[in-house]
Parts: C-alpha cells; sequence; structure tokens
C-alpha cells in the first residue's frame, strides 16, 4: 500500500486516524486532550474557538464537557469527518485555514484552543495565530496549546534520536511531518501571552500550556 494510500485509508475513519496519533504519540495524546479539554470548557456553556479541529477527536470532549463550540479546519475531508462523528451536537463548522482567525470575532470566546497544528506551522505563521488567538478572548479568557515542543537538556539529544522512525510513520500515518516547537514559551509571551499552567509528557515533548492575555 502506498503512502498516500494508506493516509487515505485512515483519514476515511476517525476511528482510525485517532488510532495513528495514539501510535504516533505513543498513547499520551489520550491525557493530552484531557488536559485540553479540562482547561479551556471549565464550565457548561463555555465559548471555545477549536483552531485545527482534524476528525473531532477534541471536539467530541469538549461538547461531552458542554462548551459551545466554533471548530475549523482547513481540510474538507477532515470536517466531513467530525461533522459525521458529531452529527447533532450544535458544533459550527467552518472549512478555514488557521490563519484566517483574524475573520473571528474579537472578544468572543472563553478559550481558544490549538491542539497539535502549531508545530505544522512556520515561525511566523505560529505569531500571527498565537496573536490573533488573544484577541479572540473575551475577559478571563485563555489560550489552550498542545504540541510538540522541544525537550529539555539531554532529553533533547533522545527526542532527535526517536523522531526519526516517528516522522517516517507520521508521513505515513497522516501524510505530513510536523517539527517540534522549539521555544512555545517564548512564541505564547512575544504575542502577549504569559503561561499560567504547564503538563508535559514523553520526556517534555509533548507539552499542554495554558495561557493569558498579559495585563
Amino acid at each position: 500500500m502506498s503512502s498516500l494510500a494508506l493516509m487515505r485509508w485512515l483519514e476515511g475513519s476517525p476511528q482510525r486516524y485517532d488510532a495513528g496519533m495514539r501510535l504516533l504519540t505513543f498513547g499520551r495524546v489520550t491525557p493530552l486532550h484531557a488536559a485540553v479539554v479540562a482547561a479551556a470548557a471549565r464550565k457548561p456553556g463555555d465559548r471555545v474557538l477549536e483552531i485545527g479541529c482534524g476528525t473531532g477527536s477534541v471536539t467530541a470532549r469538549l461538547v461531552a464537557a458542554g462548551a459551545r463550540i466554533t471548530a475549523l479546519d482547513q481540510s474538507p475531508e477532515m470536517l466531513e469527518q467530525a461533522r459525521a462523528r458529531l452529527p447533532e451536537a450544535g458544533v459550527t463548522w467552518l472549512e478555514q485555514t488557521a490563519a484566517e482567525i483574524d475573520r473571528m470575532p474579537e472578544a468572543g470566546f472563553d478559550a481558544v484552543v490549538l491542539s497539535l497544528c502549531l508545530s505544522d506551522m512556520s515561525a511566523s505563521e505560529r505569531g500571527f495565530v498565537l496573536r490573533e488567538a488573544g484577541r479572540r478572548l473575551a475577559a478571563g479568557g485563555r489560550v489552550v496549546v498542545a504540541d510538540e515542543v522541544r525537550a529539555p537538556g539531554l532529553f533533547g539529544w533522545l527526542q532527535r534520536l526517536w523522531r526519526v522512525p516517528q516522522a517516517a510513520l507520521g508521513w505515513l500515518l497522516v501524510g505530513s511531518v510536523s517539527r517540534p516547537v522549539p521555544d512555545l514559551v517564548g512564541e505564547l509571551h512575544a504575542a502577549g501571552l504569559v503561561v499560567r499552567a504547564e503538563q508535559r509528557w514523553l520526556l517534555g515533548s509533548l507539552a499542554v500550556m495554558v495561557s493569558e492575555p498579559e495585563r
């Protein structure tokens, strides 16, 4: 089976795609998603903007937590699968890129979620998206980021070693190869956001960071 055929086969089912993501993260994507939802949907009715919703794994958890969700993704195939997964959830689905976040209403959300998508962007794209995410927050809102980051210290060398087979597997499973965000705390700070809470897995290489605008 070619890599393209395998990718299409995985994208054809949220269950297969999610299984691929669990494999790529050695199972850590499950607690990562749980941490994202706990930080983003603190109470029923919270307004959440989800950037890069994919097949709707995080979206489904947000729905279960009672959030009101606007979910966007640039892939029509992914959105189709997410809609099929949550046909009556009341989610607002939008086919657009992360860079089009500036089309969303300012101060219109209690949380903005970016799960496993910043590492697919260039540094300039990340800076723009994070700045605009902060502008989308209502008073007391937070930006919740979950992604692969550069592991600290000696663990960084181990990360480089395991990324070689991981990158090859990533291309086969999801058709792309991302790169760890080198300094997520610094990029959040540069966008006017202060990290208030942080969790890490896989020797510090997989992180969830909850940030708020500087006051």
